[in-house]
This record gives C-alpha cells, structure tokens and sequence, in this order.
C-alpha cells in the first residue's frame, strides 16, 4: 500500500494492484473532523465494484473496438461486460511505480508511472506514456493524468477515473442528495452505449434526493459553467464536489453504500458517437487531464 498524507487528510493505494483507491479521508471544514468520502477497495470485493480505477485509452464502453486484437486482446488486461462489449479501458489492473514524492502537513504529492506489459511493446499504445499524480491538500485530492506521445501519429483517447463515493461511513446514499451544474442527459440503448445527447431537458442543476433512486446514467455538460457533481448530506452541513471532465456516468450498487461518480473527457463509445468529442495528444507532444474532489461546506 502506499499512503499519502497532509496534517489532516490522507489518500491510500495500491500501486502493485492497479493504483486501487483504498482510501480517502478529508478535513471538514464544518467542524475539523476526518470525514471518508471514498469507499475504499476492500478483498474480497470484484475489483471493478468498490474503490476507484482508471479508464483508459476508452471510457466504458467501446464497440467495434481496434484494440480488440493481439497482443490486448484476449488477455488478463480485457474486461468485456455480459454482452461481450469491452469495458473500462485497458490501463485499470497495470502495475503503478513511484517515480516522485514529497509529503508536507499543508500538501503532499505522488507522481507514479505505469507498467505496460512486455507483449505490448512496439505497438502504438507503448508509445503513450501515461503518468498518474495525484496531489492531496486537507481538503482536495487532484488525479492528474500527463500523457506523452512518443510517436509521430496524434492518438485520439477518452479518459476517466471511476471513483465510488459516500460521506461518512455510516451513511448510506440514501441519506445524500445529489448536485451539480446543469447537465444534458445523453441516452443509452439496449447495450448502454450511447445514442442521442437528450437537449430539450437539463438535468442535475438542483437537489435531488437519492433516498430510493437507481442510476445508471451519462450526461453531458450544458456548457455555461464550470461543470461537477457532487453529494451533500443535510445532517453534516457538508458537500463533496467531483470536477473535471464534461461528461459523467453516475451508477448506483445495489448495496447503497456508495455511488459511483466518473468524471470523463468523453463518452464511452467514444470512437463511434458523434456527440463524443475525443481527445487527442498530438503526435510527440504531452497533454494533461485533470479531475479534483473536494470536500467543502454550503
């Protein structure tokens, strides 16, 4: 495991296990105390169910799929959901190193670069060089992802992390409402790849009770404003904000212990949707995403 911390915050991995979020305490700034946003990665759990992950070089969904072929494809690096449709990229389960760090009460940081397997050497994704940072302060956890192009073709990309949230240990979601800046809900077919961007309707840009809802929904940012999502409980006084990224998947377990939030620079089915805006690193260049989760008072 390898552990981050401020005076009053602290951010736990496992950088041999993927970079698995174990887990994320924050500072009130309501009353001081140490509040667990994050529900951590705990064995026995699926790996994809608890925690937090990377997606990339796709988000979610991806169908037809280029990587779908040797040496990625079939290996222990492919996911595919019950219909046979790869799923969350191809970086989540990759070995992490520390490549830098330094630790302060007020601000710390980690930098750690990311092992590819050797059968992937000499194709166009071993000349990405992907390097996942994050920064904690007692408040705030930056992931900053900086990607390099090696090579002389630009390589369009969707990236994402997919972090399941909750504030306080012992509440559940239901006890949450749910924020955000004004979204456009984009509408998903028989096998939650997405298919029409739904513009009559903005959505998200109030409070919305989650005592009893069921999400497995993407959404689009309506462009005005810098766009997030985030919790609040009434009981606590307190708000947790999720930016970067302007599109969301939002999916609620059957447990109700935690909601997955995932900031994204794209859709998933990002090569195929028209509304999907890809990003792209252009060929020997660097590019950097960056998401934050924030704990704050409203």
């Amino acid at each position: 495991m390898h552990q981050l911390k401020t005076k009053y915050s602290s951010f736990g991995s496992e950088p041999t296990g993927g970079g698995q979020w174990l887990h994320l305490h924050l500072h009130s700034p309501v009353d001081g105390s140490t509040v667990s946003v994050v529900a951590g990665h705990k064995p026995p759990d699926p790996f994809f169910a608890s925690g937090s992950f990377l997606m990339f070089p796709w988000v979610n969904r991806l169908e037809p799929n280029p990587w779908a072929r040797e040496p990625f494809y079939p290996s222990v690096h492919w996911l595919t959901d019950g219909n046979g449709i790869s799923l969350h990229g191809l970086f989540h389960n990759l070995p992490r190193f520390v490549l830098e760090e330094k630790e302060t009460d007020q601000k710390s940081f980690v930098k750690f670069g990311i092992e590819i397997p050797e059968s992937w050497k000499g194709t166009l994704l071993s000349k990405i060089q992907v390097r996942e940072v994050y920064e904690l302060t007692p408040t705030e956890l930056k992931i900053i992802y900086e990607l390099e192009n090696q090579s002389k073709e630009d390589f369009p990309f969707a990236l994402g992390i997919h972090p399941y949230f909750r504030l306080h240990e012992e509440e559940t979601i239901d006890d949450l409402f749910l924020i955000g800046s004004g979204f456009h809900q984009i509408k998903l077919g028989d096998y939650l790849l997405p298919e029409r961007v739904l513009t009559e309707e903005v959505v998200i840009n109030s409070e919305i009770p989650l005592g009893g809802k069921n999400f497995d929904d993407l959404y689009v940012a309506k462009g005005e404003a810098v766009p997030y999502i985030g919790l609040f409980s009434m009981n606590k006084k307190e708000k947790l904000i999720i930016s970067g990224g302007n599109f969301y998947q939002v999916f609620t377990p059957q447990d109700r212990k935690s909601i997955a939030i995932e900031p994204m620079t794209s859709t998933g089915n990002f090569l195929h949707f028209p509304g999907a805006s890809p990003s792209i690193v252009k060929a020997e260049s660097e590019k950097k995403i960056e998401f934050s989760i924030r704990l704050d008072q409203f």
